[in-house]
């Protein structure tokens, strides 16, 4: 398989890991290395990314903040930057996931049919997108997670792992749902839930 040159913005945890899936695993990227404004001078760093002038490679951000994913790409994409779409070779899907830019789809998750894809995504292996479903831009769906038929994710939510949606169900931007939270009716805008059933115990406001 033939690759293309890939930056990777973020040089912390995520992004080794992020790099070493890649080279793991048959996928059509080479990593030339790191960005990042924290450590500029660490090992296989090429520079931090607020001086960063774009080249002919391709982009992705290794955040697990869904807003930092998105404020990153904006800035580069304003510079000329051209952004990946990373998906795991074991990723089963029934939607195209091509136009997803600066989206990461780990080993094994499953995408059903319909499902409206917004940009900057995370979904980690195993987790389980039902169809007709809306995923709005830096949405973070982690591993082992279910997400229902119709239900609407609003942009910037976090979905942690073993958590489950149920179908038609909103969670509202900037949420956050706790690890193995049921959640049953609609979640305000950037409240916390957490139980099997999801209660609130940080409210929204924002």
């Amino acid at each position: 398989m033939s690759t293309q040159p890939l930056l990777i913005l973020g040089c912390g945890g995520f992004g080794r890991e992020l790099a070493a899936w890649i080279a793991a695993r048959d996928m059509p990227y080479a990593v030339e290395g790191f960005l990042d404004d924290e450590k500029p001078h660490a090992a296989g760093v090429l520079g931090p990314i607020r001086d960063h002038l774009p080249g002919e490679v391709h982009y992705l951000t290794a955040f697990g903040q869904g807003r930092a994913r998105h404020q990153i790409r904006l800035q580069l994409e304003a510079r000329g930057a051209r952004f990946a779409t990373l998906v795991s070779p074991d990723t089963m899907t029934a939607t195209p996931l091509a136009g997803a830019a600066n989206s990461i789809f780990l080993g094994a998750c499953s995408i059903s049919s319909s499902v409206a894809l917004g940009e900057d995504l995370l979904i980690q292996g195993f987790a389980v997108v039902g169809h007709d479903v809306t995923i709005g831009t830096g949405v973070t769906i982690s591993s082992h997670a279910f997400i229902g038929g119709h239900a609407r994710l609003e942009p910037f939510c976090t979905i942690h792992p073993h958590a489950v949606v149920l179908p038609h169900v909103v969670v509202g931007e900037g949420a956050v749902v706790g690890a193995g939270t049921v959640v049953i009716k609609n979640v305000p805008p950037g409240a916390t839930v957490f139980g099997v059933p999801a209660k609130v115990i940080v409210p929204g406001g924002e």
